[in-house]
C-alpha cells in the first residue's frame, strides 16, 4: 500500500510539473518599416493565435516604434507593456532568456517561442543565418545560436519561428531538439505566410500542424516557400526546391544572371526526380488514406497534379523567357551615344537622354529655358525621335507589362503546396528522427 502510495503521490507530482510548465513567447516585428501610419506586418501581428485569450501562452512583444496605427494595435494587445523593436531591446530579452536558463527560472520542460516577423537581409559571410531589421539596426540571428544550445543543455523546449524575407536560412538553427520555422526558402517570404502560420498556433496543435495547416491555406500560396526543419520538411525541400528557387522573382525583373535565380524547367533532371518521387508515393494507398481524411487528395489525384505541376512550370518558363528576350533587346539598345549642342558635346544612354528631355520640356513649359537651353531641347527632341529611341521606348513599355511574373510564380506556388504536403506526409511516415517540431504543443 505505502508503495502504492508512493507511486500515485509521484505520479501527481509529474503531472502537476507539467501542468505548470512555462509557456512563453517573445515576439519581435515590425521593424526597418518607412515612415507611415502602419507596418506591412500588422495583420500578422494581430492575428497571432498565441496572443489570444486562453492560450496558455505568456508573452512579451517588442513590436514596432513610430507608426500610430501599429502601436495601438500593441497597445490593445499588452496594454502599454509592448517595447519598441529595437536592437539594442533584441539583444537584452535574448540576454534574459539565457540568464533565466542558466538560474534555473526557465527549466526542463519549460517552452519559449521566439517569433520574428520584420524585414530580412541576405546572408552575408561569415554568417551561418542572416540578418533582420529593427527600428535602429541589423540584428544577426547568429546570436540565437547559444540561446538554443543552452535551452538544448538545461532541457528547455525552444521552438524559433523566423517569418522574414531570407528566414530560410534561420533553419540552420535547427536540430533534433530546437523546431525552426521560416516564411521562405532562401529568398523572399510574403507577410500572408507569416499571418497563416501565426493564426494557426491555437492551443492543442503541434507546432508542425500548425505550420502545415498555415502554408497549405490557399491564401497563403505566394511565389516563396515556408520552411520547417524536420527531418521530412528538409527532404521535401530537397526534392521541391526546383519549384522554390524558380519562385524568386522580384516586382521589377532583371536578367535572371543578375537575379541569381534558378529556373531548371521540365525537361531538368531535379523536375524528372521530383516527377519520380510522387509517382513513387501514388502507389502507396497508405498515405494517400491519410490525405484523403485530412486535405481531400484523392490516390487517383496523383498523375493530374504532376500534369497540373508540369503545366504551371511550362507556362512560367515560357513567360520568364519572353521576359528576359524583351529584358536583353533593351540591354542591347542601351549604348553610350554622344551628341554635339553648340560648344557642348552631351553623352549618355537612352535612359539618360530620356530624362534629359523630360526635364527640359517641364523647365520649357514653366518658361525657364534661354537660348542656350532651347537649343539643347531641339537635341533631345530630335534624338527621342529617333527609330532606334522609340523602338527603346516600346521595348521599355512592354517590359513594365511583365511585372515580376507574379502570376505565373502564383500558380506554380499553388501546386508547390500541394506537391510539398504529399512529400511531407510520405517522409514523415519514413522518418526516424526526433522531430522537436511534433512535440512542440500550442
Amino acid at each position: 500500500m505505502w508503495n502504492k502510495r508512493v507511486a500515485l503521490g509521484l505520479l501527481v507530482l509529474a503531472l502537476s510539473v507539467k501542468a505548470w510548465a512555462k509557456k512563453e513567447v517573445v515576439y519581435f516585428g515590425g521593424g526597418g518599416e518607412p515612415a507611415g501610419p502602419s507596418t506591412i506586418f500588422d495583420a500578422a501581428y494581430a492575428n497571432f493565435a498565441p496572443f489570444s485569450a486562453g492560450s496558455g501562452w505568456t508573452a512579451r512583444s517588442y513590436f514596432d516604434g513610430g507608426h500610430a496605427n501599429s502601436e495601438a494595435i500593441a497597445q490593445q494587445k499588452f496594454k502599454g507593456k509592448n517595447k519598441p523593436m529595437t536592437a539594442k531591446n533584441m539583444a537584452d530579452e535574448i540576454a534574459s532568456l539565457k540568464a533565466r536558463i542558466n538560474s534555473g527560472n526557465l527549466t526542463k520542460g519549460d517552452q519559449v517561442m521566439v517569433t520574428i516577423a520584420t524585414h530580412g537581409l541576405e546572408p552575408k559571410k561569415p554568417q551561418s543565418t542572416h540578418s533582420i531589421t529593427t527600428t535602429d539596426q541589423s540584428f544577426n540571428m547568429d546570436e540565437l545560436a547559444q540561446l538554443r544550445d543552452l535551452a538544448e543543455k538545461k532541457g528547455v523546449s525552444l521552438a524559433i519561428v523566423d517569418l522574414s524575407c531570407y528566414s530560410g536560412n534561420s533553419l540552420k538553427l535547427g536540430t533534433d531538439k530546437t523546431c525552426v520555422i521560416s516564411a521562405s526558402a532562401g529568398g523572399v517570404s510574403y507577410n500572408t505566410s507569416g499571418d497563416f502560420i501565426g493564426r494557426n498556433m491555437k492551443k492543442g496543435l503541434t507546432l508542425e500542424e500548425a505550420f502545415l495547416d498555415g502554408r497549405s491555406h490557399p491564401a497563403a500560396a505566394v511565389p516563396a516557400a515556408p520552411q520547417i526543419s524536420s527531418e521530412a520538411g528538409r527532404k521535401a525541400y530537397e526534392l521541391t526546391k526546383i519549384l522554390s528557387e524558380s519562385m524568386q522573382e522580384r516586382s521589377l525583373i532583371k536578367s535572371t544572371k543578375e537575379m541569381g535565380a534558378y529556373c531548371y524547367g521540365t525537361k531538368s533532371n531535379p523536375y524528372a526526380k521530383l516527377v519520380s518521387a510522387l509517382r513513387d508515393i501514388g502507389n502507396s494507398s497508405e498515405v494517400f488514406s491519410y490525405l484523403k481524411v485530412k486535405f481531400g487528395i484523392e490516390k487517383s489525384q496523383m498523375e493530374p497534379l504532376v500534369q497540373k505541376l508540369e503545366t504551371a512550370m511550362k507556362k512560367y518558363e515560357n513567360s520568364r523567357r519572353g521576359v528576359q528576350k524583351t529584358f536583353d533587346e533593351i540591354t542591347g539598345l542601351e549604348k553610350q551615344e554622344c551628341h554635339a549642342v553648340a560648344s557642348m558635346k552631351l553623352c549618355g544612354n537612352k535612359a539618360n537622354w530620356a530624362f534629359g528631355y523630360k526635364l527640359l520640356k517641364e523647365r520649357e513649359i514653366k518658361g525657364q529655358l534661354d537660348e542656350k537651353g532651347r537649343a539643347e531641347l531641339a537635341v533631345y527632341r530630335s534624338y527621342v525621335n529617333t527609330p532606334g529611341f522609340k523602338q527603346w521606348e516600346s521595348l521599355k513599355a512592354a517590359h513594365g507589362t511583365q511585372d515580376g511574373l507574379f502570376d505565373e510564380a502564383k500558380e506554380v506556388a499553388r501546386v508547390e503546396r500541394e506537391v510539398y504536403q504529399v512529400l511531407y506526409e510520405e517522409l514523415s511516415k519514413k522518418s526516424s528522427k526526433p522531430n522537436p517540431c511534433r512535440s512542440f504543443v500550442l
